[in-house]
């Protein structure tokens, strides 16, 4: 069974071929940046958090003394 693509179908195929390729083909680089960005983002929030329940337990302890 032969089946026959138009070529606006086959153009339509390989860029949509091109553009995932494209999107796979990242710089280390680039990666390594965004890693470190998201390591920094969760450090910060880990920070808050940490320094949240610090007032949190400091504030009870101040109520019951």
């Amino acid at each position: 069974m032969i089946i026959l693509m138009s070529n606006e179908e086959l153009e339509n195929i390989s860029n949509n071929i091109n553009k995932t390729e494209a999107t796979k083909k990242l710089c280390v680089h680039d990666l390594k940046r965004k890693l470190k960005e998201k390591n920094k983002k969760e450090t910060i929030n880990k920070v808050k958090i940490l320094l949240a329940l610090i007032f949190f337990i400091i504030f009870l302890l101040l109520i019951i003394y």
